[in-house]
């Protein structure tokens, strides 16, 4: 890849910050976010669960409140919980500051792009967002993925954090591409990624079937500007269209995979449940729809991960993923797809469901 224009080209695959005091400060605080989720996030958890387990007060685990009140007064959870919600804000503060600083030349950096191959672009100038998309900051980014025309450069900076410096080079996505099973009689000719955003996965597809048509579609233009820009530079002849996953312009049964990664935690449940439909509605029969996201809450509640998650909720701009993580997504898919199996770590669960 060639220079940005910017003076510092690139850290792995992102636009390097204008400065290295940028770069730096946010060292310090990917540092101390690590320090949150791997040591302090563990401890909280603990505690809570102590809590719970432990006598004093009862506190019933199916009644939220009850749950929130008990975290809430744990000293380590509220030490935890200020440096996530702190970081989060300087990370955010920092990497807009930084490069709205050369805001014009990178602009003209998008638009030295547009049009260029192998990659292509459909934008739709008739667009509209939903409200339920509009009307949010998710994960307290400044304009959220669709306000300011920089943003796709401030997602990749800012997600560096956030991944704990893990996708610099865009391992994580790689390998996430790379676990996707494909159907079973072998045949990928087309591949769909939902939700793309800067196309890390949608990339990824192509260079593990590199014959097949891969198509990335979300619904931010400036995520999917850079996107484009980001796929014209590594080479990769993907294509990016702007859509709604409750609503694909494809035909029935046209696509052997499609991939949904962190999305439908992200939209209300009645639209994730149509963004489902519309996945099932465009894989051929045998076709595989690999789902990932946050897994679904125990019944009864496991307090730690139902008051996490309403913390996730209530301060850092996911209005839906608490309703999404007691949706019961797994019956739904259940009674969609012909075969559906389901791998569930701490963090996430991955869905494989057989058209």
């Amino acid at each position: 890849m060639t220079d940005t224009g910017i003076g510092r080209g690139y850290i792995g695959t992102m636009t390097a910050l204008p400065r290295f005091d940028d770069e730096s400060y946010l060292d310090f605080v990917e540092g101390l976010r690590k320090f949150a989720v791997r040591t302090l996030t563990p401890a909280s958890a603990a505690a809570l669960r102590g809590r719970v387990a432990g006598g004093g007060d009862a506190v019933d685990t199916a009644d939220l409140a009850q749950v929130r009140a008990a975290g809430d007064t744990i000293p380590v959870v509220s030490l935890r919980n200020r440096v996530l919600r702190s970081t989060q804000g300087m990370n955010w503060q920092r990497v807009q500051a930084a490069y709205h600083t050369h805001r014009t030349r990178l602009l003209a950096e998008l638009d030295a792009y547009a049009g260029r191959g192998p990659a292509t672009l459909q934008l739709d100038e008739q667009f509209e967002y939903p409200r339920y998309y509009d009307a949010v900051d998710f994960h307290r980014q400044p304009g959220s993925y669709h306000r300011d025309a920089l943003a796709g450069y401030i997602y990749h900076y800012g997600t560096k954090i956030f991944h704990l410096g893990s996708n610099d080079k865009d391992e994580s996505k790689i390998a996430n591409a790379n676990n996707v099973v494909p159907p079973a009689d072998g045949k990928v000719d087309r591949v769909l990624d939902v939700g793309c955003a800067i196309g890390g996965c949608t990339v990824a597809f192509k260079d593990r079937w590199p014959d097949a048509e891969v198509i990335g579609v979300d619904l931010s233009a400036p995520l999917l500007r850079y996107a484009h820009m980001r796929a014209v530079r590594l080479g990769a002849p993907v294509h990016f269209r702007q859509a709604l996953a409750e609503r694909l312009p494809f035909p029935d049964g046209h696509f052997d995979i499609v991939y949904m990664s962190t999305v439908l935690h992200e939209m209300p449940v009645a639209d994730g449940r149509r963004a489902v439909a519309e996945a099932r509605r465009v894989l051929r029969p045998g076709g595989v729809l690999e789902l990932r996201d946050m897994p679904q809450a125990a019944r009864p509640p496991e307090p730690w991960a139902d008051y996490d998650r309403d913390f996730d909720t209530r301060f850092n701009t996911e209005p839906f993923s608490y309703a999404f993580i007691h949706s019961d997504l797994g019956s739904y898919l259940e009674a969609t797809f012909e075969a559906v199996s389901a791998t569930t770590s701490p963090a996430l669960t991955v869905w494989r469901c057989l058209a």
